[in-house]
């Protein structure tokens, strides 16, 4: 079955949680786009009763998506053809199926922009390497978000708090005129901000990248290892502090030994952000992913920063610690049993 022309263009969201839940949203809030959601976990409470944000900046509203689907599959049997597909679910590099066989059936050639509102780094490559006619977008997220309990009437609700923000470029695609990528980039911005949403377009954005990953190196991991807020964790040891600014200063200089842009005093400002929080201080996503028994965004968050370091030469002890410690709370979150079994 295919379905006539529209003219909107046709975006697909896929990861229908907190972030996810926001962007659809701001996607329907513009009305100048068919907005279509594959919700995994909720798709019988979203298809019936639509979807609900409550947002300090947007207010509250009730959104009735034009499509909602199990799965990609679904999604490209539905016979539209997508202009976007933006992935806002968890970055698991070593997921299997990977992203790139998920977005496959959904993905057209040439017409099909993907675009990542997601944690960490090195989750372009593989979808480089998968779809090399298509234009990968990538944006960090500076969104605050939450999954909510559906309200009374059944319907699953996010809430958006804070800042709401992306800071979005294009990840060059080797072969792809510059301009023709430019342009897909242009219309994506054109629909978030038609919906009230703000993004800041640069044309570096594995720099931005790559400064969003220096504070989720420290944060997310040292939160997880320790299972505290950040606060408690400055406040444990008088070198707490210290620390974490070692740690960020590791993932800086492998970002520069990659040639990206790191300002001077980086780190020491993500360090200040931190501190400035009042009460027990922030918690993280991988921290409730690991107290959940939930897989964590382990490889993009430390694994790839890992790797480039050690393939450019550069010492990153710390960070290397930390990734074999929280790889291996991840490998008890995919074997409970295993890990529970008592020895000989």
């Amino acid at each position: 079955m295919t379905t006539s022309a529209s003219p909107k263009p046709n975006a697909l969201l896929f990861g229908l949680g907190s972030i996810g839940g926001v962007y659809a949203s701001i996607l329907a809030r513009s009305g100048a786009a068919d907005v279509s959601v594959v919700a995994r976990s909720n798709y019988a409470a979203v298809k019936e009763h639509g979807f609900g944000l409550e947002s300090e900046k947007f207010g509250s509203h009730h959104i009735t998506f034009d499509g909602v689907y199990r799965d990609t599959s679904e999604a490209a049997a539905s016979g539209k053809v997508f202009d976007f597909v933006l992935c806002a679910n968890k970055a698991l590099l070593d997921a299997k199926p990977s992203l790139a066989e998920t977005l496959a059936p959904v993905v057209t050639p040439g017409r099909t922009a993907i675009v990542l509102l997601q944690n960490g780094v090195g989750a372009e490559a593989p979808l480089h390497a998968a779809f090399p006619s298509t234009t990968i977008i990538s944006a960090v997220v500076w969104t605050g978000a939450k999954v909510l309990p559906p309200s009374d009437a059944g319907v699953p609700r996010v809430q958006q708090f804070a800042r709401e923000s992306l800071t979005i470029g294009v990840d060059p695609a080797p072969g792809l005129p510059a301009a023709e990528e430019r342009a897909r980039l242009d219309r994506l911005v054109a629909l978030l901000k038609a919906g009230g949403g703000d993004c800041d377009v640069v044309d570096d954005i594995q720099s931005a990248r790559w400064i969003k990953v220096v504070w989720n190196c420290a944060w997310n991991s040292l939160t997880s290892v320790t299972r505290l807020r950040t606060n408690h964790i400055f406040g444990s040891s008088p070198g707490a502090a210290a620390f974490a600014l070692d740690l960020m200063r590791e993932v800086v200089a492998v970002a520069r030994a990659k040639g990206l842009t790191v300002p001077e005093g980086t780190e020491e400002d993500l360090l200040k952000q931190c501190q400035a929080v009042g009460g027990a201080g922030l918690p993280s996503s991988m921290m409730f992913d690991n107290e959940a028994g939930r897989p964590m965004e382990v490889e993009v968050i430390l694994g790839t920063p890992v790797r480039e370091g050690q393939r450019l030469g550069v010492p990153v002890p710390i960070l290397t610690t930390l990734y074999t410690i929280v790889k291996a709370l991840d490998w008890r979150n995919a074997n409970p049993e295993e890990a529970a079994a008592p020895g000989p």
